[in-house]
């Protein structure tokens, strides 16, 4: 895992309220920062319950209702998982019965105005910043949007910066390659 990666899942980790969690699509870079009581691990590929996490969930995200029935947690971590989905609006309102009444949703992801993804499309690169896997890239605005349609509000916006040959470079929400954002129910 690179120094911007590190740096990324550490801001998210001191995002995180109360003394249980739910991180979802995280076995393809699981966050060794979390501190909470209960975490849970929640992907379509196995992830080993080991420190941080407590417990492990195999399953898909559309089906969270029947995976994960009746329960709820102070904070849902949603890390990178947005842009792959098909139905974000569905999956963002399922969750919304899964927080605790002063529960959070921390949610991130890639920017499209961010400079590297900029720099790429002006090039036309498809080696950097581009993947087959990604369903949607929103911009910021369209991300609170999508929050806000779905039943939340957003308390915070948070730039991550972006990386820089092996490092990250501090950067503001506009030029930043991911973004965080802090939501709790409306």
């Amino acid at each position: 895992m690179g120094n911007y990666e590190s740096h990324r899942l550490r801001m998210l980790s001191r995002l995180v309220r109360g003394s249980s969690v739910l991180d979802l699509g995280c076995a393809a870079m699981p966050n060794r920062h979390l501190r909470a009581r209960r975490v849970v691990a929640f992907d379509l590929r196995p992830v080993e319950p080991m420190p941080p996490y407590t417990e492990s969930v195999m399953g898909d995200v559309n089906h969270l209702d029947d995976l994960l029935p009746g329960q709820r947690f102070d904070t849902i971590l949603m890390g990178e998982l947005v842009e792959h989905l098909e139905r974000p609006y569905d999956v963002l309102r399922s969750l919304r019965k899964h927080l605790t009444a002063d529960g959070r949703l921390i949610l991130s992801t890639p920017n499209p105005l961010g400079l590297p993804v900029v720099v790429a499309e002006y090039l036309r690169l498809r080696r950097f910043f581009y993947t087959q896997e990604h369903t949607y890239y929103f911009p910021p605005r369209w991300v609170w949007r999508l929050l806000e349609g779905s039943g939340y509000r957003v308390l915070q916006t948070i730039g991550a910066g972006f990386p820089l040959a092996g490092w990250w470079a501090p950067a503001p929400v506009s030029l930043s390659y991911h973004v965080l954002y802090v939501a709790v129910r409306a």
